[in-house]
């Protein structure tokens, strides 16, 4: 569905991101990792059509991204941006409605179809009994899926993630997450995720890719970045690695 030909991109004249090359395809679980400053957040916004790149190329579905206009990109991808919407001025419904706007000109009126994609991105998303709240009024997990029910409105094959359980507890992030997998495995929806959890990227069932300085340092099956020099390559922080008791699963912690 995506794929980058050595992707080059500067910002104010500074290399962020220097001759990346991976490849999505239909129905992958990749996810973005790399310490803060690597470039995570710049890649996923150039690869949604946000940010220009200087040289290289993004193809989406074999075309290159410049070639498409920002309603025909809404329409294949969908975003979920980092920050919070709880200071939108908007009721959730209201704000999930604002995503149709791919599917409609100034004068078009709200149709059926429209209804019928929030009212499922609502139930999705478990949504429905708050959408005449404001989303001022939101808990950050409330918050956190109705933005991802705003995406799923745009009923896009693709949807893109920039770490999507910042500033949230344990439960919540949890609770996210599971959301996300069973949008990955129910309802055959392309993923691309940054994260800071490593250990969440670690899955035998998501393709990782590694990004240090504006590079790509690694990519591969999830399960296999629990790698000590790999990591320590990455972080330049030593990591001890323990089994989880309930799940039997490697588990990697920081070493102190």
């Amino acid at each position: 569905m995506i794929e980058t030909h050595d992707l080059c991109l500067n910002i104010q004249d500074k290399p962020v991101l220097s001759n990346i090359n991976l490849t999505v395809n239909q129905g992958d679980y990749l996810v973005i990792v790399g310490p803060n400053g690597s470039g995570k957040s710049t890649l996923l916004k150039a690869l949604i059509g946000m940010l220009p790149f200087q040289s290289g190329d993004i193809r989406l579905n074999s075309k290159s991204i410049t070639h498409y206009k920002k309603r025909e990109i809404a329409k294949q991808m969908s975003f979920v941006p980092q920050e919070n919407g709880r200071h939108l001025p908007y009721q959730v419904e209201e704000f999930v409605k604002l995503s149709r706007y791919s599917y409609h000109n100034a004068l078009s009126e709200w149709t059926l179809a429209d209804k019928k994609a929030v009212d499922e991105a609502l139930d999705i998303t478990n949504t429905q009994s708050f959408k005449h709240r404001q989303m001022s009024s939101l808990s950050g997990g409330e918050c956190q899926r109705v933005m991802i029910a705003a995406a799923l409105s745009q009923q896009t094959p693709l949807i893109l993630l920039d770490e999507p359980t910042s500033y949230l507890d344990p439960h919540h992030q949890v609770e996210i997450h599971q959301l996300i997998t069973s949008l990955n495995t129910g309802h055959n929806i392309t993923v691309v995720e940054v994260t800071h959890d490593i250990n969440h990227a670690a899955h035998n069932n998501k393709h990782v890719v590694a990004l240090e300085s504006g590079e790509l340092l690694w990519q591969g099956k999830g399960d296999a970045l629990l790698d000590a020099s790999l990591l320590k390559k990455l972080y330049k922080q030593s990591f001890v690695f323990v089994t989880h008791p309930s799940n039997g699963r490697q588990i990697a912690l920081a070493d102190d």
